[in-house]
């Protein structure tokens, strides 16, 4: 048997075999791979030294944990041949938007099934993946499906109905904080900023603010008090902020997202 499988060769999957490999979670010839385009299955095969199926079945029949990495509506079109072909000992990951445990429950019958929800920033090993599952795994594949994840950045493990909210928050954060960064940078650039070294200033800038408050733990309000002298440059900025409504803008803009996500949830 193969350590895991990927149902679908696109840019998540091939973020998540690059970590798996430069982690040392398994090696190359542990890892096999299905795809809809042979030739694009055969580059990445050639580029990783991963083992290219003939087919979705082969995946299925011959790994211990198959990662389902297509998208929902190609899910949709390939269930039905996927239904029955799995063995007691094997598991389920899914990283599709949108497909419920028990949607995947009623595919695969009762095996250990997770869901899970990376982002982005996993295809450069910076990723925030949330993680879920149906209750009927062992420790072991708890920890290797943990595993998987932790290789391309942070997990969370929390439970399924938080799955959209998560999703609305990391998932379609990314794009939220390139639109705030490409902002500060215009921002530099009207001052008078090569363009180049704005989006360096504003990346680094927002990658640091980052980082400090992962590392200290300190609530982003304390942070923020502390860049903030009374009378000073950034309070005045901060008013301006405060006076258009950016706090309540995000929090409505996550909150559309997750309801776009329900919607689309609802034409299964």
């Amino acid at each position: 048997m193969y350590k895991i499988g990927f149902i679908g060769a696109g840019a998540m999957a091939e973020a998540i075999v690059t970590g798996l490999l430069a982690n040392h979670l398994c090696s190359a010839d542990e890892i096999i791979m299905s795809n809809r385009s042979q030739e694009k299955l055969k580059l990445l095969a050639d580029a990783k030294g991963i083992i290219a199926a003939k087919d979705n079945q082969e995946v299925l029949q011959t790994a211990e944990v198959i990662v389902l990495a297509v998208k929902p509506q190609q899910y949709q079109e390939i269930k039905s041949k996927l239904a029955g072909l799995l063995k007691e000992k094997q598991a389920v990951v899914s990283i599709m938007a949108g497909i419920t445990l028990a949607d995947l429950q009623e595919c695969f019958g009762d095996l250990p099934i997770f869901r899970a929800m990376p982002n982005t920033p996993a295809k450069i090993g910076c990723g925030m993946t949330g993680l879920a599952d149906n209750g009927l795994a062992t420790k072991e594949q708890k920890n290797f499906v943990a595993s998987i994840f932790s290789s391309v950045g942070q997990v969370l493990e929390i439970a399924e109905s938080n799955m959209d909210a998560l999703g609305a928050l990391s998932g379609s954060g990314p794009a939220y904080c390139y639109e705030l960064l490409e902002a500060m940078a215009d921002g530099g650039v009207m001052l008078g900023l090569p363009r180049a070294a704005a989006y360096q200033l504003a990346a680094q800038t927002m990658l640091g603010s980052a980082q400090m408050l992962l590392q200290t733990g300190e609530h982003p309000g304390v942070l923020k008090d502390q860049v903030t002298s009374p009378g000073g440059t950034t309070i005045r900025g901060l008013k301006v902020m405060e006076k258009a409504g950016v706090r309540g803008i995000m929090m409505e803009t996550i909150e559309q997202a997750y309801l776009q996500t329900k919607q689309l949830g609802a034409k299964k």
